[in-house]
């Protein structure tokens, strides 16, 4: 993973209640198939209960899911997180708490069907994604080695703010603004206001001048799979304490969508054979 942690605090999330809509369905879908894995045909049949589960909670906008579009090759865990965050942003976003149900069978053809339930949280919202509030993230490449410095360029199309996450398929945590109370000249500027059209490179803090390192820490580990998740807002919305990938979605989701603008690039490291 990316060499930096998140320190424990407290956990914010902004108040736009008169914004959002939010509400707890169930709801089932069903994918049968030939060619595919027992896991990949159950990820079809998730997303299929997504749809229906933003049906039933009033979500009628047309809402897709895009392909999977990095060769994460068989880590079917990564494979789900991506798949959570790359709706694509209409009327509702989706968040799926637990699977309630999980069956496998054989239809007359002898393709695979798999049958899931899904309690999930929708959001609903009355507000449209703002086609002038985006950003652009240069310089990221596909694949790194082990040990290998991390250095991007961000540039937005607004003043705003922004927080980066690091998700692997084993943590999830804030990259930036980054704060450690032990170390003051490590921190970050947590109210840096970043301005229209100006361009920053990262990392913007002097004491990791050289980039990011890349480090993969787990044992036996020889390969790692990332997703930066970008997320710039309108206003400053705070966020302190422990990350995991479903209070991540939820700080997120709880933001109209025309208060902020998302990008997830993703990348790879690994280790010499």
């Amino acid at each position: 993973m990316l060499f930096r942690v998140l320190i424990a605090g407290m956990f914010f999330l902004p108040m736009f209640s008169a914004a959002q809509k939010k509400i707890t369905v169930r709801a089932t879908g069903s994918y049968a198939s030939h060619d595919l894995t027992p896991e990949q045909t159950k990820a079809k049949a998730i997303e299929e209960a997504k749809r229906n589960a933003l049906q039933k909670a009033g979500v009628t906008e047309t809402v897709s899911f895009t392909d999977y579009q990095y060769q994460f090759e068989d880590n079917e865990r990564f494979k789900e997180i991506f798949q959570a965050i790359s709706t694509i942003e209409t009327g509702g976003e989706i968040i799926v708490d637990k699977i309630l149900k999980e069956e496998k069978s054989f239809n007359e053809f002898g393709n695979m069907v798999v049958t899931v339930e899904i309690e999930a949280t929708v959001f609903r919202y009355k507000e449209k994604a703002d086609r002038k509030f985006v950003f652009s993230v240069e310089d990221i490449d596909e694949v790194y080695k082990n040990g290998a410095l991390l250095r991007f360029r961000f540039t937005p199309a607004q003043d705003g703010y922004l927080k980066i996450f690091n998700i692997t398929d084993e943590i999830t945590y804030l990259l930036y603004p980054y704060i450690d109370n032990d170390h003051p000249y490590l921190n970050d500027d947590p109210d840096r206001l970043f301005k229209k059209r100006e361009t920053v490179r990262f990392p913007v803090n002097p004491a990791f001048s050289d980039g990011y390192t890349l480090e993969i820490d787990t044992p036996g580990k020889t390969q790692e799979f990332n997703i930066l998740m970008f997320v710039f807002t309108k206003e400053n919305i705070p966020w302190m304490g422990e990350v995991t990938f479903n209070k991540m979605m939820n700080w997120i989701y709880s933001i109209p969508p025309d208060a902020r603008a998302t990008k997830q690039v993703g990348f790879v490291i690994k280790k010499a054979e």
